[in-house]
């Protein structure tokens, strides 16, 4: 019982935010000290509705083949004058318990926006000596007003969600301990993140005959020829790291 709750414990951090891979709309990834992130779009021309990839690895600073610190918050911040509308799709409204339960199946169909892959490992807890566990679960991605639902499948199902701000960024607070006491920090911090993977389609839906978008690329294409995102980390060291990914785009003629 105490593998499957640390294990649980685990995919509680790993969490994403989106898109699909497109051979044509290849992004140009980032790197930080601690990081490679790389976000891709589906679309190149502006103002188009989009799919939406992201994909990360994590190491510590300078060394590639050691793990990194405890990762506590990411924030995603897309191109600006990019859009998401989460009332496109249609909206998962269960209860983290709910989700817990039944995981994809509490919410609709039409709610379910992407998969992906979260890979880490459990360190011992308090001495952090060895890895306790390391494995690679699937992720779902689901659509909620204002979030983006994070459901990670390992014995059961773990919950993270994503918030988006007014600015448009996605706002991750990441736990760090398994369970993660509401309100409270935790005693200690076990859960170390290796990767992380989201993939989504392109999501329109007409409504009164006008095609709508879940992400829509930025109206303009700037003239150096790419967007850009950019993400942000707090790691558990207490260091901030800033990467920026870029994603090319075609300027009109």
């Amino acid at each position: 019982m105490r593998h499957l709750v640390f294990r649980a414990g685990l995919v509680v951090q790993l969490v994403w935010a989106a898109a699909v891979w497109a051979p044509g709309a290849a992004g140009q990834p980032g790197t930080g000290p601690r990081e490679t992130v790389n976000q891709r779009f589906t679309a190149t021309r502006a103002g188009t509705p989009t799919g939406v990839d992201f994909s990360a690895s994590y190491h510590a600073a300078g060394d590639k083949g050691s793990p990194p610190p405890v990762l506590r918050r990411m924030v995603v911040r897309p191109p600006r004058g990019m859009r998401y509308d989460t009332s496109v799709p249609a909206r998962c409204t269960a209860s983290d318990y709910q989700l817990e339960l039944m995981g994809p199946d509490a919410c609709p169909p039409g709610s379910l926006l992407g998969r992906g892959t979260a890979e880490g490992l459990i360190m011992e807890p308090f001495a952090h000596d060895f890895a306790f566990d390391h494995f690679k679960h699937p992720v779902y991605v689901l659509n909620n007003a204002n979030q983006q639902i994070v459901l990670i499948h390992s014995e059961g199902f773990t919950v993270v969600r994503g918030r988006f701000r007014p600015d448009g960024a996605i706002d991750w607070v990441l736990p760090t301990c398994f369970p993660n006491p509401p309100g409270a920090q935790c005693v200690d911090d076990y859960i170390i993140q290796l990767k992380t993977s989201s993939m989504l389609p392109r999501y329109t839906r007409a409504t009164a005959g006008r095609l709508r978008s879940y992400a829509t690329t930025h109206p303009a294409c700037p003239r150096r020829g790419y967007w850009r995102t950019r993400v942000r980390y707090w790691w558990g060291d207490g260091s901030i790291d800033s990467v920026v990914t870029k994603q090319p785009c075609r300027r009109p003629g």
